[in-house]
């Protein structure tokens, strides 16, 4: 399968490893109860992760716009208890972006696209303790080297290519962001 059609897969766990990590520093900066954060974390990751959701992801189709990226963002993000403003939410999905972009632009070649992945996703196995939501990321992990370790050469440049484009012409702001409860 063409990597072109298989960079979405990559571009949202990595997005969403980038997520979860700025939603832990902001809930402990702001003081957040750990029974909330770990809440939150855990509805965010669960949602991510879903198997629906994830199944879907790993089909293969052309990447989506940023703003259709944004959308899937702003869903997960408030698919917990957590509420977002729009600047923080623009905010949250820059430093995302920014993220992942330095992560793949310092890579030597494509196939350390698996190691920044595996990485993302083994460092949201340390935020989660529910067997449920450590079953859902087992799951991505599995579809994620099924998927990638035995991609060619040829379609991981593809892959590459497909990432650098969506990244293409991004500019980032940084700023503070701000987590409302309901």
């Amino acid at each position: 399968m063409s990597g072109r059609l298989l960079a979405m897969p990559l571009l949202i766990i990595n997005m969403g490893g980038e997520m979860a990590y700025i939603l832990q520093q902001r809930l402990v900066a702001q003081k957040i109860p750990e029974s909330k954060s770990f809440k939150v974390l855990h509805d965010v990751i669960r949602t991510m992760y879903n198997k629906k959701f994830i199944t879907a992801l790993f089909s293969p189709q052309p990447v989506y716009t940023n703003k259709s990226v944004r959308q899937v963002f702003d869903r997960l993000a408030h698919s917990s208890i957590m509420r977002l403003n729009e600047n923080s939410m623009d905010k949250l999905f820059d430093l995302m972006s920014m993220g992942f972009k330095y992560q793949i632009i310092r890579c030597i070649g494509p196939e350390q696209f698996m190691d920044i992945t595996m990485n993302h996703l083994d460092n949201l196995f340390g935020m989660v303790k529910e067997e449920g939501v450590i079953a859902l990321l087992d799951n991505a992990k599995s579809l994620v080297l099924d998927t990638y370790s035995n991609m060619s050469q040829g379609n991981l440049y593809l892959l590459k290519q497909t990432l650098y484009g969506f990244f293409e012409d991004r500019k980032v702001k940084v700023g503070t962001i701000f987590i409302i409860f309901f």
